[in-house]
């Protein structure tokens, strides 16, 4: 009797433990991060890395994330499929924050024509350019 009820509670954990990792790895499989060695260089390819986490995603997810580091925070891209919002900037409470309203086909495109070489400054002036004709709704992060 002893012996049946240890292997359940046993079985019982396992199952808990097994369940809590698959809910962890699902909850944050829409963050990816990149790490760059040069902080400048790293625009385009942050940009294009969620570009194939949108473009590869067999689910909508509620945001796509993607950050950019060396040994400290470089930039962030922040995609709400929902909103069609793409927001661009270094930290969060720097205030250096865009958002651009953008579909997923026009942030393919965009991702597929952005030069390598972009550096931060460079893509916060495209996108200023594109919010003046596009701005994202305001959000809250």
């Amino acid at each position: 009797m002893n012996r049946k009820l240890l292997k359940r509670v046993t079985l019982g954990f396992l199952l808990f433990f097994t369940l809590a990792f698959l809910w962890y790895k699902f909850e944050t499989s829409h963050i990816q991060y990149v790490p760059v060695k040069d902080c400048d260089k790293a625009s385009a390819q942050s940009l294009k890395a969620l570009s194939g986490m949108v473009e590869d995603s067999w689910f909508q997810r509620k945001h796509y994330d993607v950050v950019a580091h060396t040994s400290g925070l470089c930039m962030f891209y922040m995609y709400y499929q929902e909103y069609n919002a793409l927001y661009f900037g270094e930290e969060m409470s720097s205030g250096n924050i865009i958002g651009v309203a953008m579909t997923p086909d026009e942030l393919h495109e965009f991702a597929d024509t952005i030069s390598t070489n972009t550096d931060f400054q460079k893509m916060l002036d495209y996108l200023e350019d594109i919010e003046k004709a596009k701005p994202a709704p305001v959000h809250e992060f």
